[in-house]
Order: C-alpha cells, then structure tokens, then sequence
C-alpha cells in the first residue's frame, strides 16, 4: 500500500457506467477491471442465493435476465419505496445495496492494484442531486466498506479539476457540459492566477442518455413492433410485455452508441409474443432518427446551460472552451448541436480527455488535496509515545508552505527543551529543517520548502530536552506542490424555508462555499396558544432556486407545538432562523424563539422520501395540461413577448409529452416516477413564469396608475419628505419594469400601496375609508353583519374611536394572509 496521508482514490458512480482512479507521482490513473477495461457497467446480477456478479457480465443479463438482474439503479438513490427484486437470490435490494455492490468492485479493483483496499475515496454525485440521495450515496459507500466519512464532490467539479490540472494556461472561463447516463450537469468554471473556482451550476438530476433511450423504443420502435408483429396492447406500463420492453430498451442503448460511428445500424431484437412464440423483430434505425428524438433533451441540457451563463452573468463569447463529459457527449449531432451558435451553444469544444473517465481521474485529484482522516487518538498510543497532531494544506501553489503541529502525550509534560525537525532527504535538493522548539503547550509552526510540481515527503523528529529521539505518531507528511489550487465545494441548490405566503426565504444561496453556517430572523404569521392542542407553527425547510416555497424540494420541517412553549405566542414573535452545513454537505436547521428562550431543531428525514403514487402524478399532470392550454390562449391575448418565448422553450423541450410518458410509465417503474415528479414540479414553475410574463403589461399598468394616484396624494396632503419618498419609489418602479420581472413590479406595487396607505391614515376620513374596504373583503358570517351595523352605527354618531374599534375586530375576521397585508407582518 502506498506511503500517503491524502485520500488520492477518486469514484465516479455513474447510472450507466463506473470508474476509480488514483494519483501516481502526481498523475491521474486509471484503475482497469480484471477484464482490462476502464469502466466498471453499473450493473448487479444474482442468479442464486449468495452469488452476485457486477459489471459487464451482469450488464448482459439485464434484458435476458429481468428477475435477477438490476441497472439504472442510481437514479432512485434515496427513495425509500424503490427495491429491486432478485427472483432466484429470494432478495430485494436497494438502491443504495445496489450501488454499494458495484462500489465494492471498484474498491476491489483498487486493492488488486495497490495491494490493499483503500478506506477512503472521494466520490462523486451530479451536482443536481437532492440532499437524500447525496445520503444515499454516503450510506452505500459504508455498506461497500468505505468509512462513512467519504467526501462527497459534485461531477462537473470532478471535471473541471481533471481539465484544470491538464491544462497549462492560467486564464480561462470554461463550461462543463455533462450529459451522462442518467443525469446532466452543467457548470461555470473559472482559472485564474492557479484558483479553479466552479462559479455556478445548473443541472437536471433525471436528464439522461437514458432518456433518450426510452424515447428511441416509445416513439420509434414500439410503433413498429406493434403494426409489424401485431402486438396488442404493447405498452411499457403493461407489466405482460416488460420482458420485451427491456430487450427493446437494451438494443436502443447499443445502438445509440453504434450510431455514433455509424450513419445507421440494422437492429434485430428476439421478442416473445403473447403466446411464448418468439419473433424476430428488424429494423434499420438512422442517425437522423435518433437526433429528431433526442432534440427535446438536447434542447433542454443547452437551456440549463443558458441559464448557467445568465445565473454567472456571463454570455457565450465569454468562455473559452466547452468541455465534454460524459458518453452521451459522443454524439455527432449533439456535438453539431452544441458547436452551432444559432441552435446550440456556439463554445469551442474541448474532447481531450476521454469523456467516459474525466470525472474519476478529477474526483481522484481532489482526492489527492485532502487528508485522510487521523486514526491514531491518545487511547490508541503507547505509553512512552506521543501524538502529534498537524495542520497544513496537503496541496499547495507556493513553494513554502506552512506547517505547524501540536504534540501531546497521556501524561503531563513540561514541554521546555522539546523540539522537532521537518526533513525530506529525496527532495531537490535534500531539505532538513533547523531545530524547532515548541512552546509551553506543546506547538509549533513553521515553514518548509518542497519541489516544484512534485510530492515532497516529510519525516517528523521529535527530540526531549536531552536530545534523546522520542516516538511520535504520525511521523510523516506530504505535500504536493500544483499550479492549480481549489476554489472549494459550493452549494449547487439554495437552502431555505417556505413562508406563510408560499414564498421563498433563501437563507444559504446557492453557490455559497461549504462549510458554511447562516442565520435569519421571521415573525410568525398567527398566534400559538398554550390551550389549543391542535395547534402548530410549521416552518418547511426548502431547497431549490424558485421564489415560491412549493415550486421546490421540501427536505425538512420546523414544528413548534404549544407543548414545547411556556408563554403564548402572540403573531408576530420573531423566529431566529439558523442554518448549518458541514463539508459533507449534512444540513442542520435549528429555530430559536427568543420570547420563550426556547431552541427547536427541524427533522430532515431524508430515509422516508417516497415518489408520489402514479395516481397523484396524473391528477398533477392533467392539471399542468389544462393550465398550458389556458396560458396559451392568454398569452395570445397579451402580446407578452416573453409569454411567447418561455412557451416556446416549453415546447422545445416537448415538456408534457415526455412527463405524459413518464407518468404512465410510473405504474412500473419507480425512477420514471421520479422522473415525473421532479419534472412536473419544475412544470408548474415554469408556468408560474409565463403567468407573470402574461400578467407583466397589467402590472405595469397598475404600478404606474398608483404612482399617478400617490403623486396626487403627495401633492394636496404631503410632506416634502414625502415628495423625496415618492420620487424614489417612482425610481425603483421605473428599474423594475425595465428589467421585464414580474415579481420586482408586484413588490413595488406593495411598496407604493404602503406609502399611499400611510398618506391616506394621516387624512381624518381614513377609519371611514378603512372601513368601506373591509366590508369587500370579509366573507359572508353572522359576525361580519353585526360588526358592519356598528361601524355604521359609529359613523353616524361621529365617534372615530369606536368606528377604529370595529376596524381592527373586522380585520380579525378576515384570512391569516389578508391580515398579514394590512398590519403589515413581513420577513424583518
């Protein structure tokens, strides 16, 4: 086994294929399978009880072998409601049992190659991954004998740095384009002066070449199959041909990847009829075929990487280079596609390195940048040894890094007279260090010189006040001198919670470098009172980028009960929110209530995410049908230029049709379920986009008639501060509609209302006004009636008291969030 204090092996665990890497005198190897081969297939096979094969072999019997065997399973990393049976084996396994199978045939192609099994590797997940399946993925790398404290890295920060590191230039912007098997990726890097820093993600956790797989047999083939060997009711969803449906799914994989090479390849595929008759089913599939069914997906992974762009604030002519990753990425139309500045990208592409292993060669030199984690302790040691704790950064861009150290011992020391010297007699030339003394508490610092472009290896002398040599543990340190060093891991989704409006507080935003920690401050929206048993404040915890809280992924909830309170909670306490992310990516929220001196801790329960069940999928499906038919027709009637545009991507991207399929495909497969679920919810957002695109001229309409009225306001009953308020309000409403946002015209249409509503209680009539308008907005009670008699009953005897009375009574009557509008209760 190697002599290295960094973690050095890197694991790409890939939905189609795998690979482990290492670091070799400062290069990336790829470690080969005993077969010879680069790529692991991630694939299980267990014909009886205690056999199971991974791989390629295994890969084979996935068509032929459908009850033993298992592929594909990454994409249903961390639900808990998806298993994989094996018939013979008499087990069903998940995902995570899956994929820690093929992580064990890595690891054991790893220890075939070093002589020993590594206890740590990084490994990565696409950077669009939700926080259950990066637990997932840290779960199945302990079953497959890893230690739990594996770090995570995402895929196209992997890439970045295998291109990062084999690249010699020291300015650049590039692009990560990373189309695997099951997920896509896209990220923005930057190279400057050695930082390789990722500045922004976008990506799709369900985007896939399996996608474009299951859209070859349903669009193109299964037609065929049913007209030409008239099979009846041949559909995915029809658990009487899932046999041939795998066979089909197989064959359109393998011909997708000779169509690389290939302007077409004749396909011939054994089906099993109805009555067991086994039919022959041909059919030659072109290049063009396969491009007219992949260009939704195609158009879908370059708009993820516009929005990339737009996120970074960067355009196109801005990035140098776009970098290929990823089998799909092998493409002749996906690459015409992208290189196209008109229908694609139009970045100059970069394919020098191979596309199917440039994330476990990246993940492995990351790996090479972080230390293992110490397992010697002072229980561990001898007696008459010492343990010496270190702190340095094992990869470095200078020349003379900094070392310092602590030593300690199981008994009290008197440190005066002890020293260390730092030597490596290999290097270029030898390096020994002057004595070091430490200081009263045992440390010390200092700096040291390493070669250039090289590991430089350190051993550690430790000497009593006598000069006698003592045992120290660990004795050893290397550092690797790089051009290039790491700008860190950043989160790729913000992190938040949902507000009572459905609005979406982002506390940890996107692109913060982790570890990281935050803390907000919220009013509550309603009372919670000690007596009501059935009362709760909820808070969701939410991570994703969309304004409103149930547009994105719910992973926790804050719940405050009146059993956890000593006093009520009038509306308005305020919450102090925090949150706290480690180097792993674990998410902790902690809500503290100050009034109560009391701290409450949400539950992230992320080993119970389930899919919705393929009933509910449909109800959200017919629903988003039924709204993009009607949002077409509206914006039609707008003339909204950018309704027409978001429409227009939509249907680029054929957005219902392939939900649609996915939906009826959830009857039988759990990642399909997932699949839609996640893309009806980005659906719904998206439509929530083209309503406001359709709604922005009334908007704009609306905000310059208030300001019209409030300028008036000011005018006959203003101060001249509020003259200066107004003509700023009128500044801010000008810049909102130039930049075409809805929600930035809606929240100065608040802010105008607001200031018009402060001029108008200034003014005597303003209880009368007040009043009037409530009786619009109370719905119909016996409650509302008497209160409006006495409010008039107020009026007409001139009393402004008791009509102010009735006011705030009428305004308890009406919903929490009409509330929340009139007093005012906002995020502080």
């Amino acid at each position: 086994m190697r002599d290295s204090d960094t973690i050095d092996f890197g694991i790409d665990l890939g939905t189609t294929n795998s690979a482990i890497a290492t670091v070799e005198d400062g290069a990336a190897v790829v470690i080969k399978t005993n077969d010879g081969w680069d790529i692991t297939p991630s694939a299980v096979w267990m014909p009886k009880p205690g056999v199971v094969h991974v791989g390629r072999r295994a890969r084979e019997r996935v068509e032929i072998d459908r009850d033993n065997a298992a592929a594909e399973f990454k994409l249903e990393m961390g639900l808990a409601d998806a298993r994989r049976q094996f018939v013979k084996a008499g087990v069903d396994l998940s995902p995570q049992q899956l994929s820690a199978e093929v992580l064990k045939s890595l690891r054991a192609d790893a220890a075939h190659h070093c002589g020993a099994a590594p206890e740590f590797a990084v490994i990565t997940v696409p950077a669009a991954f939700a926080l259950n399946q990066n637990k997932a993925t840290t779960e199945a790398a302990a079953l497959a004998g890893f230690n739990p404290a594996c770090p995570l890295v995402q895929e196209p920060t992997a890439a970045a740095f295998a291109y990062g590191f084999h690249d010699a230039g020291d300015r650049a912007y590039w692009m990560v384009f990373d189309f695997g098997g099951g997920t896509f990726d896209a990220a923005v890097v930057s190279k400057r002066d050695g930082d390789l820093r990722v500045l922004n993600h976008s990506g799709d956790p369900y985007l896939g070449g399996k996608l474009i797989d299951w859209a070859l047999v349903e669009r193109v083939l299964v037609p065929v199959v049913s007209r030409e060997l008239g099979f009846k009711e041949f559909r995915r969803d029809n658990p009487a041909w899932r046999a041939a449906f795998s066979r089909l799914k197989a064959a359109a994989e393998e011909a997708k990847i000779q169509l690389s090479r290939h302007d077409s390849i004749d396909m011939m595929v054994d089906l099993f009829g109805p009555d067991g008759t086994e039919e022959t089913f041909e059919y030659t599939l072109r290049r063009d075929e396969l491009d007219a069914v992949a260009e939704p997906f195609y158009a879908r992974a370059i708009n993820l990487c516009q929005a990339a762009l737009t996120e970074a604030s960067l355009d196109a002519e801005d990035i140098d280079r776009l970098l290929l990753v990823g089998g799909a990425t092998l493409t002749p139309g996906l690459r015409e596609r992208l290189a196209d500045p008109r229908l694609g990208i139009g970045i100059q592409l970069d394919t020098s390195l191979d596309p199917t292993t440039v994330v476990a060669r990246g993940a492995a030199i990351f790996a090479s940048t972080i230390r293992r984690p110490a397992t010697t302790s002072l229980a561990t040691i001898a007696p008459d040894e010492f343990l010496l704790e270190l702190a340095y950064e094992p990869s470095v861009t200078t020349t003379t890094p900094t070392v310092g150290g602590r030593v300690t011992s199981k008994s009290t020391v008197d440190w005066t007279g002890y020293a260390v010297i730092l030597s490596n007699p290999a290097g270029m030339p030898a390096y020994r260090s002057p004595k070091i003394s430490l200081n009263a508490k045992g440390a010390f610092v200092t700096e040291v010189s390493v070669d250039q472009h090289r590991t430089s290896r350190f051993t550690v002398e430790l000497t009593d006040p006598t000069g006698v040599p003592r045992k120290v543990t660990p004795n050893t340190l290397s550092i690797t001198h790089r051009e290039v060093e790491f700008g860190g891991v950043r989160l790729t989704h913000s992190l938040g919670i949902q507000l009572a409006d459905r609005g979406f507080a982002p506390i940890l935003r996107k692109g913060t470098t982790v570890p990281v920690r935050a803390r907000e401050v919220f009013q509550t929206s309603s009372a919670l009172q000690r007596n009501d048993s059935d009362a709760v404040v909820r808070i969701p915890v939410v991570q994703g980028e969309r304004s409103r809280g149930d547009r994105n992924r719910e992973v926790g909830m804050l719940e405050i009960r009146p059993r956890d309170i000593r006093v009520d909670l009038p509306a308005g306490t305020d919450v102090e929110v925090t949150f706290e992310v480690d180097a792993s990516n674990l998410v902790t929220v902690v809500a503290d209530v100050p009034l109560v001196d009391a701290q409450f801790e949400a539950e992230i329960d992320l080993d119970n995410v389930r899919t919705a069940p393929p009933q509910a999928l449909q109800v959200q499906l017919n629903e988003a049908e039924s709204r993009l038919a009607t949002l077409r027709g509206s914006a039609m009637n707008s003339d909204s230029a950018e309704a027409e545009r978001r429409l227009a991507k939509l249907a680029e991207e054929n957005a219902i049709a392939t939900a649609r399929e996915h939906v009826l495909a959830a009857k039988v497969d759990v990642g399909a379920a997932a699949f839609a679920e996640n893309r009806l919810r980005d659906l719904q957002a998206d439509l929530d986009d083209i309503e406001d695109a359709v709604q922005l001229p009334t908007l704009v309409h609306q905000l310059r008639a208030m300001l019209k009225e409030g300028e008036e306001l000011a005018t006959h009953a203003g101060t001249p501060q509020d003259r200066q308020d107004l003509a700023e309000l009128r500044r801010r409403a000008q810049d909102a509609i130039d930049t075409n946002n809805p929600a930035a015209v809606r929240t100065q249409i608040e802010r105008v209302g607001t200031f018009m509503v402060e001029l108008e209680r200034r003014s005597p009539d303003w209880p009368v006004k007040l009043f009037y308008a409530l009786q619009d907005m109370l719905p119909a009670s016996r409650e509302a009636t008497a209160l409006v008699r006495e409010g008039k009953q107020a009026m007409a005897a001139r009393d402004p008291r008791a009509l102010d009375a009735v006011n705030q009574r009428l305004i308890r009557l009406l919903p929490q969030e009409a509330q929340d509008n009139i007093i005012g209760l906002r995020r502080t």
